[in-house]
Formats: structure tokens, sequence, C-alpha cells
């Protein structure tokens, strides 16, 4: 009886080993893809420590700690700003598709061979190592199965990329399409990543900054000396706190976006270098090397998207503050600023070149004589844009409405009722979590009135930032970043627990928060396909039919998305693109 039971039991595993095996096979693909693609670049962002420490210090040794944190934690992340504006710098010459662009990428990879060590593999047995680098990634890696483009990556993302790849730098792009103007160094990484036909890259970009929050949580919750201890611990509270509430849930944590967007990776990295500034400021103690890095990440903000621009408010109470301390003197802040004001100068440069502003879509910065640049159309674009993000400004320019009228209007419009649904149910959420944190910190932490005058700045540059996005921009995919810092300011003046906290208690939150993000949808399709949610958008232009404006442009005969197809656009008027020299203009008729 046993044996034939033993048999069963093969055969029906025999049999369910044979229907997965398609699955297994994509997931070891991909998993195998994003530790590539993370290595990659945390080899360019190393080869960068490499030359900056060798520049500034003439140290043979790399630093061991970058914000308190192994440097190997951040290497990717430099990987990236490095990348990004190499390409910003590269595409004024030459389109991002040459093949001397690998070469220049590859280049760089060299300086690794200076300081070649073990310290990348020295702690693969290690657990820690293991959960952070390939059982985070496996989860988040499975959301793969399901993920779609997001609806801009249509409008404006993907066409955008394609032009960086297909040419150098255009003088007046705005005028091929005004959104182009709106696009960011997100762009020019993105640009690079067309490997394959499923764009999956594109993808696994958007992955890394979730992967890189799940680091930095995981470290600084459990180093039991770390003043953002608690302040990651209340942040994973909040992310499983995520998954209740209102139409199913959604506080304010981040979440997996649809492939094109970026506003997840600038909540990341918004509330990242909050508190990394953060602990500067409350152990008043930072070294060249940290400054030097925390400027290219306040930039990156910035770059990825303008709305970030307020992180240069903490940023500049930094500089005030090292200077107060004593910490670095005016000399050393500006020399370890160098490398930020060369990538400035090239980014402001190309902004202005490419859309008659040194601000896109800011008006008043678009001061300029060229004859391809249509005065003050920039104030159009730059309405249409608050427009969309059911901002405050247009009820605060208009003297006949107030602040109740667009409360309204925002939580309890009839005319977009589902939009209006959502965001009352997202905001509810969130104050329903805070409520929650507030009553957990009361009972169950002890908390310390030290450090007062940093944390009274810290809830001024929460509040402002707050009161800007009012005005801006206040739906719920721009409010992730500085909604996830409030619950973690929350926990920075808290000084113990009043219950032990294991560390196996933490690496369950973190493994359970990295779970519930992926959507039980993925999980599902997962199990029943072995093929990508991510289709070839280089098709999508088979999707609609094109409908010729000019004679060298088209429309799409439905809807307002031109995909990836350069002869698409939706101005009205007539583009012509003249060949210059070195560089092509573009001119609206």
């Amino acid at each position: 009886m046993c044996i034939e039971i033993n048999l069963v039991i093969k055969k029906y595993l025999s049999i369910y080993t044979l229907t997965m095996l398609p699955q297994l096979n994509l997931f070891i693909s991909l998993i195998i893809k994003y530790l590539l693609f993370y290595f990659l670049i945390y080899l360019i962002g190393r080869s960068f420590v490499i030359i900056i420490s060798l520049i500034y210090t003439q140290d043979k040794k790399l630093p061991k700690n970058i914000f308190g944190l192994k440097s190997s934690c951040f290497y990717p992340l430099i990987g990236l700003i490095i990348t990004g504006n190499l390409l910003v710098l590269i595409n004024f010459f030459i389109p991002l598709k040459e093949t001397a662009l690998l070469v220049i990428l590859l280049l760089f990879l060299i300086a690794n061979l200076y300081f070649f060590n073990k310290e990348f593999f020295r702690h693969l047995v290690n657990f820690n190592f293991i959960f952070l680098y390939l059982i985070i990634p496996s989860i988040l890696i499975i959301s793969t199965s399901d993920i779609t483009f997001h609806y801009d990556a249509g409008y404006y993302h993907l066409n955008h990329q394609n032009w960086l790849r297909e040419s150098n730098l255009i003088i007046g792009m705005i005028n091929i399409f005004w959104a182009f103007g709106m696009s960011s160094v997100y762009e020019y990484i993105s640009a690079i990543l067309w490997i394959d036909s499923s764009f999956v890259l594109i993808h696994f970009l958007s992955l890394y900054f979730v992967h890189l929050l799940y680091i930095f949580l995981t470290q600084k919750a459990l180093d039991k000396s770390s003043k953002l201890r608690y302040v990651s611990l209340f942040v994973l509270i909040y992310s499983i706190l995520d998954n209740f509430g209102f139409s199913g849930g959604r506080n304010g944590y981040i979440y997996i976006q649809e492939v094109g967007k970026q506003d997840v990776a600038v909540a990341i990295l918004f509330f990242i270098t909050t508190f990394v500034i953060a602990e500067i400021l409350i152990l008043k103690k930072i070294n060249k090397f940290d400054f030097l890095i925390l400027s290219l990440m306040t930039f990156f903000i910035f770059q990825i998207k303008l709305s970030g621009i307020f992180i240069y408010l903490l940023f500049t109470y930094l500089i005030y503050s090292v200077l107060k301390n004593k910490l670095l003197n005016l000399k050393n802040i500006f020399v370890f600023l160098i490398p930020n004001i060369f990538f400035s100068i090239a980014w402001f440069a190309k902004s202005y070149l490419t859309t008659g502003c040194f601000v896109f879509p800011v008006n008043i910065t678009c001061l300029n004589s060229f004859d391809w640049y249509i005065k003050n159309s920039t104030k159009d674009y730059q309405e249409i844009s608050t427009n969309a993000s059911f901002s405050y400004i247009q009820y605060y320019q208009n003297e006949s409405l107030t602040f109740v009228d667009w409360f309204k209007d925002f939580f309890f419009s009839e005319q977009y009722a589902d939009f209006s649904n959502y965001y009352t149910s997202f905001y509810s959420n969130f104050i329903i979590s805070l409520i929650i944190i507030l009553i957990l910190k009361k009972f169950f932490f002890l908390s310390t009135p030290i450090h007062s005058e940093v944390l009274k700045f810290l809830w001024i540059f929460a509040l402002l930032n707050i009161t800007y996005l009012i005005f801006f921009g206040p739906i719920p995919r721009y409010t992730m970043g500085i909604l996830t810092v409030v619950i973690g300011l929350l926990g920075i003046n808290v000084a113990s627990e009043k219950i032990r906290i294991y560390n196996i208690m933490i690496y369950f939150l973190i493994f359970s928060s990295a779970f519930l993000l992926v959507r039980l949808n993925s999980y599902q399709k997962f199990y029943s396909t072995n093929e990508l949610a991510l289709s070839d958008p280089r098709n999508f232009n088979d999707y609609y039919e094109e409908v010729v404006t000019y004679d060298n442009w088209i429309k799409p005969s439905n809807g307002d998305r031109c995909w990836v197809n350069l002869k698409c656009t939706m101005h009205k008027e007539n583009i012509e693109i003249i060949e210059n020299r070195r560089f092509k203009t573009a001119y609206k008729k």
C-alpha cells in the first residue's frame, strides 16, 4: 500500500515539475538578466569611486562605507548616476544606439582592475547577502509576469528614447512634441536598455530602485546603533499596512509602477536622501566622499523629475550646518561639488538647447532669442502639466475660487468621480496608517527629545514639500516620497523599543513587505503562463491606423499615443527638421 502511495506521489510530482518547467526556465533567465544588469551598473559605480578616490585622495583603498553602509550597497546607484550623465554628454555628439557608446562604457570599466579584489564575492555565503541580493530580487521579478507599459510610455517616453537612439542632440526638440521637454535622465538610461524585444530591462531599471530601498531599510533596521533603525522599522510597518484599507489598500507606500515611468524611482531616492542627510545632521559627522556622492544623488533626483527639486532645500540646509559646525570648509565644499557642477552645466545646456528653457516647463527660465522658439509657448505647456495634476495653483490664481473649491473638486468631483474616489481612499488610508503607527509608537517604543532643532527643521521641510505638491501636483504617484518621509520622521526620535525586536523579526518584515508589494495577480500569472507580459513597443504602430498630417508626419487615428514611431507627433503644426553641420534643428511652421 505504501509503495503504491509513493508511486502516485512521484507521478504527480513529475507532472507538476513538467508543468512548471517553462515557468522555472523563464524565471531563471530573468533572475540571471537582472543580476547581470545589477553587476554591470555595480562595476560602473565602483569604477567612478576608484577614479574619484585616486583624484581626490590618492588613496589606494576604496572607502569601506558610504552613508554608514557598506560601499558596495551604493555602487549600482552611483553607476546609474554616472551612466545617465555620461549618456547626456555623449548624446550631444552621437546617437545612443551607436557601437562607440558601448566601447566608451566598457573602457570606463577598466578602472575596476586597479583595485581588483574579492570584495564583491566575499560574502556570498552570508545569509544577509543571499537574502538581499537573491531572495528579494527573485520576489520582485515575479512582477514581470503581468507588468504593462504606463500610459505615458506610449504617449511620449518611449518615442523620446527612440529619438535619443536615432539622433544626437536636436536643437528645438520640443517642437517635435512638447512632452519631450518633460522627459528626464531616466530616458537616457532607458534608451540603452532596448536590448531585446521584451524591453524587460527597462522594467528592471525601475525594480532596481525598489531593490535599493529594501537594502537600505534592512541594513539600517538591523543596525542597532543607527539613528535610522526606527525610521526603517516604521516604514516597514507602513508597507504592511499598505495592503489593507479602503478600496483594497494603497496608503502612499511605494508600489511596482508600470514600465516607462520614474515616479517610484524619485520617491525612493527622495526618501533615502532625506534620511541620509537627517542622520548626518543628527550625528554632526560627514566625510568629504559622502558629501560628493550626496551632491550627485541630490542632483540626480532633480534630473529624474522636476518635482524632486525640493530636496535642494534640505541639501542647502546641510551645507549651512556643515559650515556652521566646521565639518567642512567652503573650499572643501566647492572642490567636492566639481563633478556635480560639471554634470549640471551639461544638463542645463542640453535643456536650454532642446527646449529654450533652463528648466522646462518653468516659463520664467525661458530667456532666449532662438529663431525656432515660439514665445510664451512654455506657459501653455506649464498649464497643461499643472491641470493634469489636479493642482491647486489654478484655483489660487483665480480670485473667484478658494481652497475649499479645490478640495471639493479634488476629493468629491462628479466629473472625475473615479479619480476622486481613488484620491479619497488613498489619503484616508494614509491617515489611518499614520494613526496606527502613532499608537504603536506610544505603546511599544520609547522616544527622546534630543536633536529637537534638526527634527523641527525636518518637519518644516516635510510640510513645505506637502504645500508645494498641493500647489503643483498632489496626485498620489507624486506624493509617495514625501508621505513615506512623514512616516519615517515618526521614528527618528525613538530611542529604543519596549519589547525586544530580534533580527529574525526584521527579516520577516522585509520578506513580507516585498512579497506583498508584488500583486497577487502577478503570482497567478507567473504560475499559469511562461510568457512575459511586455511585448515589443516597436510593433505598437501596427495597432493604430496612421493619419497623414503633413508630408513627413502622421498621428494615430484614435487616441494620442505614438508609441515608437519617429514619424508620429500630436502637434497640429508642420514640423521641419533642418540638418546643420553637427546638429539638427526642429522648427514648427
